[in-house]
């Protein structure tokens, strides 16, 4: 061995053994932000600044049993159009000073509506929506569903080696896999990895990930490049698909459950196969998101329209617990958990009756964006170069395997999204709470 490939092969271990301390650190982050209600309520913090930021909306917190809270958007509800078409329901809340607002709801504005106030607290408006339950109409505050990475002290992405170069171009009629998410780096690679991605820097489908408006401070921004990384994570398992992806997780790498039914309409309408969502949120009460329910129903009026099957795959989550995480907790949604890299569960993650299948979910390897973390959010910031990549942690990343792996089946036997699925997870090993453990990819 000559000195210089001496010298390489020593500079490599170095790398993957720092990178396998800092994918640890992730994890006992994902362990410490799970059970760690200071940790959430800092985290909570910084999201609704940099979402009020980014949207001019301001995002608050709405306290549950046992401490811990969901994300709402301030004077904001959502209520399906039977409440509001019924003159009691319509009746009380303009009572409370909830005026319907005549938003774009895209693809959903003929099953939900928006409503408003001014002037009026989160804690008023959930007293409203525990009202309106009581008497059995469904409407809910319009909650918040973050892509939940770690996002605190030492929990970044990890500079990792390169993959090898990519040169496969899908054929127009190959499986489509859309991601719903903070959008695609818009700066093209040099290695030819997500260059099929379109990207959309005008119009309804704006799709460009800022990575570095909040604040302009030339450092990457909270969850910037998650959905890059997410398309990252398809692409390597499904080189043969088609990838589109949609932003609807705006400042802080959250949106509103308005915001993501209307992607989610939205990709289904320009031919998705499988919709990848990374992202979600424990909800008040416990119940469906509204806007999202609406959204799945579209999507199941379009394949009986089109007689496509369309599949909806969504991380698990975070939160170490069984509580629901939605919109994964949908009957008609894969819902993902994750396995450490030696195949067991992993005690950070969501898990429970309502979970389909898991993933390994610890040290995925995937492209990642250029730029330099910020000392906000990691304690040992990386400084990713043009076509760098990282590895990361988090349910997140276990979700888009499942929904690449559907999309290979497809290729591989010409058959629909769901019937593909079907044959992925009976390959898989039941794991209580975890539905079936799948080995995908492996795991740092």
């Amino acid at each position: 061995m000559s000195t210089s490939d001496a010298t390489g092969h020593h500079d490599q271990d170095h790398d993957r053994s720092r990178g396998r301390a800092k994918v640890r650190r992730q994890v006992t982050e994902l362990s410490r932000a799970a059970h760690d209600p200071a940790l959430r309520r800092q985290a909570a913090r910084s999201i609704a600044n940099r979402y009020q930021a980014r949207t001019e909306q301001r995002i608050g917190t709405v306290s549950q049993h046992g401490g811990s809270h969901v994300l709402a958007v301030e004077g904001e509800l959502v209520a399906t159009r039977a409440t509001w078409d019924d003159r009691g329901a319509r009746g009380y809340l303009e009572a409370r000073g909830l005026r319907r607002v005549r938003a774009d709801l895209g693809g959903i504005a003929d099953r939900v509506v928006l409503l408003r106030a001014s002037g009026v607290t989160l804690d008023d408006l959930d007293d409203t929506v525990a009202e309106l339950r009581l008497r059995g109409f469904a409407v809910s505050q319009n909650q918040v569903l973050p892509c939940d990475p770690v996002m605190k002290n030492l929990g970044g992405p990890a500079l990792a080696p390169p993959l090898a170069p990519f040169d496969h171009e899908p054929a127009p009629d190959a499986p489509h896999v859309a991601v719903v998410d903070t959008g695609i780096d818009g700066r093209p690679r040099g290695d030819g990895r997500l260059s099929s991605v379109a990207r959309h820097r005008k119009g309804p489908d704006q799709n460009i990930d800022p990575l570095d408006i909040e604040p302009d401070d030339g450092l990457l921004d909270l969850c910037a490049g998650h959905g890059t990384f997410v398309a990252g994570v398809v692409e390597r398992v499904a080189p043969q698909a088609r990838i589109s992806v949609h932003r609807a997780l705006l400042g802080g790498g959250v949106g509103s459950e308005v915001d993501v039914a209307k992607a989610m309409v939205r990709a289904a309408r320009l031919g998705a196969d499988v919709i990848n969502l990374s992202l979600g949120s424990n909800t008040r009460f416990d119940q469906p998101s509204l806007a999202v329910e609406a959204a799945l129903d579209v999507i199941e009026s379009i394949e009986e329209e089109t007689g496509r099957e369309i599949l909806v795959v969504a991380a698990a989550g975070n939160t170490g617990d069984t509580r629901p995480v939605w919109p994964a907790a949908f009957r008609n949604v894969v819902a993902v958990a994750g396995l450490t890299p030696d195949g067991r569960a992993a005690p950070w993650s969501s898990h429970g009756f309502w979970v389909d299948c898991s993933a390994v979910a610890e040290g995925i390897h995937a492209p990642f964006v250029k730029g330099k973390e910020s000392y906000e959010f990691t304690a040992e910031p990386d400084d990713f170069p043009a076509d760098g990549f990282a590895w990361w942690s988090g349910t997140s990343f276990a979700a888009p395997q499942v929904a690449g792996a559907v999309a290979a089946l497809m290729h591989e036997h010409g058959i629909g999204a769901r019937r593909a699925f079907a044959r992925l997870r009976a390959t898989g090993t039941p794991l209580p709470d975890y539905g079936r453990a799948l080995r995908i990819l492996d795991g740092l």
